[in-house]
């Protein structure tokens, strides 16, 4: 019994110890990242510093020969106003009976759910009546 304990304490201590080197391996691993602008036009990102023919995109001089090369995450010079948003229509009163019926019958199954124990069977019983409710409520908004 004492052996078995000592097997036991020493895969403890290897688990411990190559927990330890994983982490320690992941925290070396904290290295520098560099983006750069290729010569075709396409981004790199790297671990060595950018190549001599490319520029580092960090920068904020271009490249040479590649003048026409538009970074997407840059923002626009004029960015587009945003438009107004169009308000709501209001509610028709059958529009508004109709939701209100389908959310309080959805109400009222959710508090049923909640409140009591149920089996299987009922749990589908209460899947179709929520699903048709649904529905029903889908419905409501093309009043």
């Amino acid at each position: 019994m004492n052996k078995m304990h000592r097997s036991r304490a020493r895969s403890n201590w290897r688990i411990a110890i190559v927990v330890s080197l994983l982490a320690a391996t992941g925290a070396a691993a904290d290295t520098e990242i560099h983006r750069c602008a290729l010569e075709d036009g396409t981004i790199a990102f790297q671990e060595t510093p950018c190549p001599e023919p490319a520029v580092d995109v960090d920068d904020d001089t271009p490249a040479a020969d590649n003048d026409d090369f538009v970074n997407p995450f840059d923002e626009p010079a004029n960015p587009p106003t945003p438009a107004e948003p169009t308000p709501p229509e209001p509610l028709t009163q059958d529009r508004a009976e109709c939701e209100k019926t389908s959310r309080d019958a959805i109400d009222a199954i959710d508090l049923e759910m909640r409140t009591n124990t149920y089996t299987k069977e009922q749990g589908l019983e209460y899947r179709t009546e929520l699903l048709a409710l649904t529905k029903q409520l889908r419905t409501c908004k093309q009043l």
